[in-house]
């Protein structure tokens, strides 16, 4: 049988650890807070300085030395103390309000939506729209046009973004700048989700000479499906892509 803090672990493991130094830490602070309300530790942090290594102390409470391992890749919470004192999240009781006015807020994750124009705009648009509702900040790149350093930009963007989206339609592999940006995707060990709509199959024969490390990248085991076209059927779609970033619209 899991654990509370075993739960909690798989739970927060489905969301993305950003690469920005201030997004990491509202990502932390915001999980602290959730660990205080789930009764997993206290809202007090105590600290063992007894390790006479600077910014190797770590907290006393075993369940929140284990998540930090678990979830930071180490115990250690010395070196955060001064960023979080300082963006005002915690003090000399331990968390403040600011952080517990964390726990309603979305990531502001960056996502990268690529999509065949021919095929998707409509969905690539509801689905810029809807990310931006929840304070996430996606790219859509709407040129019709190609400027002179239009790949490196957006090899640039796919480099830099948190969460990768594929909107996948029956001919989007087809674009060879599509299949490009998946590949960048892969390159910069991005977060893919692939969304197959309008009848989408990648086992098509017409797919067999497609890249083997595109195909695993979009398989239907880490797929979002819109099984039917209907309002309702993208819908749900658009529900679980929102989960998938620890939003419950």
């Amino acid at each position: 049988m899991m654990s509370d803090l075993d739960k909690f672990l798989e739970e927060r493991g489905q969301v993305l650890i950003p690469s920005g130094d201030v997004a990491r830490i509202t990502l932390l602070v915001k999980e602290l807070a959730l660990g205080v309300h789930r009764g997993l530790w206290h809202s007090t942090i105590q600290i063992d300085y007894s390790d006479d290594v600077p910014g190797e102390v770590a907290p006393i409470e075993r369940e929140l030395t284990d998540y930090l391992k678990k979830r930071w890749g180490d115990r250690h919470i010395g070196h955060r103390l001064e960023l979080l004192r300082g963006h005002g999240y915690i003090d000399h009781y331990g968390l403040t309000s600011a952080a517990f006015d964390l726990i309603d807020e979305a990531e502001p994750y960056n996502v990268f939506i690529s999509y065949k124009r021919s095929e998707s705009s409509a969905l690539a648009l509801l689905v810029n729209t809807k990310l931006k509702e929840h304070s996430l900040v996606p790219f859509v790149d709407m040129a019709l046009e190609a400027g002179g350093n239009w790949h490196a930009d957006l090899e640039e963007r796919i480099e830099k973004c948190d969460y990768f989206i594929i909107l996948l339609g029956k001919e989007t592999l087809a674009s060879g700048m599509t299949v490009k940006e998946i590949a960048w995707a892969i390159k910069y060990r991005k977060t893919i989700i692939p969304v197959w709509h309008s009848g989408f199959d990648l086992d098509s024969e017409q797919w067999k000479d497609v890249d083997s490390k595109v195909k695993d990248a979009i398989q239907q085991t880490n797929a979002i499906r819109v099984l039917e076209e209907s309002a309702s059927d993208y819908n749900r779609a658009i529900v679980e892509l929102l989960n998938r970033f620890g939003i419950t619209p």
